[in-house]
């Protein structure tokens, strides 16, 4: 069997803030969805290999056996149906491509522009569109660490003209570091089921198409960009500040102090802004702590009651007293450190008798 379900944790897992992994296939591993995902034929240059991938150990392959002039050598990397979409969300496709020729050594393996890569969608059972097209060109080669990155938009249709204006993606010419490996594909809002297919086709000995992590994300618009979170003691005072770069449906702001950073007491609500793209700063004053460490933690609440608690910070409370003068029982200012009974004198105006 060419995967092993992962557990639930990792079908929901956050890769980064604002964007969940709903459904993913590594080809070693997938989520239950992605799990018979596979190719449609297979064709019999089809299959899984471990030469090269992005997570250990397998990435999905086509490779060429003809010599330039027969007969297309194609097949469609199919994924399920992925139904139950939030269609006021917007979701977005993200895979890994490479060009590898391990299966041929003659010279002139590579892919070329007549060999290509279709990611075909089908959107709320609908038929399949071609979205994106990625060529090949001239021998192009480059492995899945190449840094080109793609982002596109679908729009429902295909255009088969050179990107932005149109779908389609070229390949460099050649051996190359910099062809992007790393393709994005964003659906506008709207959608309650997908399907898609990766259509692949070669012709000729030496030509391959890679092909791994596939994930479908969904894009959640951050309820904050936190900018700034500090606390400082001012005379008998801790001022609170922060600021917001932007805030999508914020409603508001609490405070809350510990003394463990276990225990939490609320010690302020502020208003948010609901939804603003500008920086905007907040602040607040707390003088019920006592003489100690202070921890304080922001917490954001949307207008849907969902909240986000972010790392506390702290402030030293402790009195700092200073001994500015030394008396011994005689009335007599003497060193800090001389034996007997002493009188310190701190600079806040308090004495402490001390014997030595």
């Amino acid at each position: 069997m060419k995967k092993l379900l992962l557990s639930l944790f990792l079908l929901l897992s956050t890769i980064s803030i604002g964007q969940t992994v709903i459904e993913f296939d590594n080809m070693e591993t997938s989520s239950t969805n992605y799990l018979s995902a596979g190719w449609w034929t297979p064709a019999a240059t089809t299959g899984w290999f471990n030469n090269a991938s992005v997570s250990p150990t397998l990435s999905a392959v086509i490779y060429g056996l003809g010599n330039g002039s027969s007969a297309i050598e194609q097949d469609w990397y199919s994924m399920p149906t992925v139904s139950g979409l939030d269609p006021n969300k917007t979701y977005q496709l993200k895979f890994k491509v490479a060009s590898y020729t391990f299966s041929s050594s003659v010279a002139t393996r590579g892919l070329d522009i007549s060999d290509y890569l279709s990611v075909q969608v089908s959107s709320n059972g609908g038929t399949y569109v071609t979205e994106m097209r990625i060529l090949g060109n001239t021998n192009a080669t480059w492995p899945f660490t190449s840094s080109g990155v793609v982002n596109h938009t679908t729009n429902g249709s295909f255009t088969n003209s050179a990107a932005p204006t149109g779908d389609v993606y070229t390949s460099n010419a050649g051996a190359s570091t910099t062809t992007p490996s790393t393709y994005t594909l964003t659906f506008p809002q709207g959608l309650t089921s997908i399907a898609i297919d990766f259509y692949c086709r070669v012709n000729s000995a030496g030509e391959e198409w890679w092909l791994d992590n596939i994930q479908l994300i969904r894009l959640d618009p951050l309820p904050i960009e936190l900018y700034t979170f500090e606390g400082s003691s001012i005379d008998d005072l801790n001022l609170i500040t922060w600021s917001t770069a932007s805030e999508h449906n914020n409603d508001y702001f609490i405070i809350e102090r510990s003394t463990d950073g276990e225990n939490w007491l609320t010690t302020n609500k502020t208003p948010g802004m609901g939804n603003s793209n500008t920086l905007t700063k907040y602040s607040c004053i707390d003088n019920t702590f006592g003489k100690r460490i202070n921890y304080y933690r922001l917490t954001q609440i949307d207008f849907d009651g969902a909240s986000k608690t972010y790392s506390p910070i702290m402030i030293d409370n402790r009195s700092t007293k200073i001994v500015v003068k030394c008396i011994n029982s005689l009335g007599q200012e003497v060193d800090e450190n001389e034996k007997g009974i002493l009188f310190l004198i701190y600079n806040d105006g308090t004495i402490e008798k001390v014997v030595r």
